[in-house]
């Protein structure tokens, strides 16, 4: 008898343990232990992405008066370059034959916004002329109308058929042809009954074989992630804040054109909900447990395990930060007053860590995030 109060005696005790264990180093839903987390998913936006229209001369082979025959652009949607300048291609069908266009007239307008007396919105548009054999400036509230003619590319001020406009990222003067960067595109034979066709961005064929492009499109060839502003793949994530971490992850992207990459932004609101700060959450990674680093995923597969050469997609892609580690998101309340996330495709070109014109996916952070 003795030997049995002994033995239930241990029972107890040691149940009374493992209860307390459980206690001390498990949560549960009616006792969780740590942070609080809150997310919400992203929804596609793909606003504001490369776009516009080309209007083709008149007639496919030059006219007695070139210098008539004109090519006017109409584009959106750039951003601002620092590591290289826009320039606009002459090439026949076939792509075999390339002149720049070295005499552009571009009027860029801005449209302002501001709020008059009783808080309603006033937009005001101011406009700009330029000129010159190439161009750099951009941005969302930029509009640009460029202006050329046939006789401005030498190579097609005589019967060479002007078929095709290209719009490449150079780094420097334009050469014979244009250099690997070639996002934006127009085709005579892509054009409505008044010769006007809708730019394409993406990737236009390089000129170099296949097999030495990671999948990008061989001559005369087209890689499109968006026709005239419009994207036909639907990306979806989810973005999560517990205490101090953020993670995001997301998926089904079109790999980026050549010259492109993905990155993330956060953006801070004030009392009244306006924007008020941006704060750059880092070029896109592959997802946990990896973590490699996708910015070359336009030109190589780094990640071969959520990146595909075909279909030519990014299967999944991932960020985890730290306020700890980000000054703009510290506080006795980390990530207070972020109300929005943004995945952006920008240009390598371009300015990192400033936000660009092209939003693919964008989050509303909910209350229980920005004002905890």
């Amino acid at each position: 008898m003795q030997r049995l109060r002994s033995s239930l005696l241990f029972a107890a005790v040691a149940s009374a343990a493992l209860v307390a264990a459980c206690g001390d180093e498990r949560s549960i839903t009616t006792e969780p232990a740590g942070e609080l987390g809150f997310g919400t998913n992203f929804l596609r936006t793909s606003t504001n992405l490369p776009r516009g229209t080309v209007t083709f001369p008149a007639t496919v082979v030059a006219s007695a008066t070139p210098s008539a025959d004109s090519v006017i652009l109409t584009l959106a949607g750039l951003d601002t370059l620092t590591g290289g300048s826009y320039t606009v291609w002459f090439a026949n069908d076939s792509a075999t034959r390339f002149a720049p266009a070295t005499s552009l007239n571009i009027v860029a307008t801005r449209r302002d916004s501001s709020f008059n007396a009783a808080g309603d919105p006033v937009f005001t548009n101011v406009s700009f002329t330029t000129s010159g054999a190439q161009f750099r400036n951009g941005g969302a509230a930029i509009a640009l109308r460029v202006a050329t003619s046939r006789a401005a590319a030498a190579a097609f001020a005589g019967t060479d058929s002007l078929n095709t406009v290209i719009i490449s990222i150079e780094s420097g003067a334009p050469g014979a042809a244009p250099g690997p960067v070639r996002p934006l595109w127009a085709r005579r034979s892509q054009a409505n009954a008044t010769r006007v066709a809708g730019i394409r961005f993406g990737t236009f064929g390089r000129g170099i074989p296949v097999a030495a492009q990671a999948g990008n499109p061989g001559p005369n060839q087209e890689y499109v992630v968006a026709t005239n502003g419009a994207m036909t793949i639907i990306p979806r994530g989810r973005i999560e804040v517990r205490g101090k971490i953020l993670v995001m992850n997301d998926s089904n992207y079109f790999r980026p054109p050549v010259g492109y990459y993905y990155n993330a932004y956060g953006i801070k609101l004030d009392t009244l909900g306006r924007f008020r700060d941006t704060l750059y959450l880092g070029r896109r990674q592959s997802p946990f447990p990896e973590r490699l680093s996708l910015f070359d995923a336009d030109i190589s597969n780094p990640a071969p395990a959520v990146v595909f050469d075909s279909p030519r997609v990014i299967f999944a892609m991932g960020t985890r930060l730290s306020s700890d580690s980000l000054p703009k998101a510290q506080g006795t309340k980390p990530w207070i007053d972020f109300g929005f996330a943004r995945v952006n495709l920008q240009p390598k070109a371009g300015i990192e860590g400033r936000m660009g014109s092209a939003t693919i996916l964008e989050a509303t952070l909910p209350p229980s995030i920005r004002g905890r």
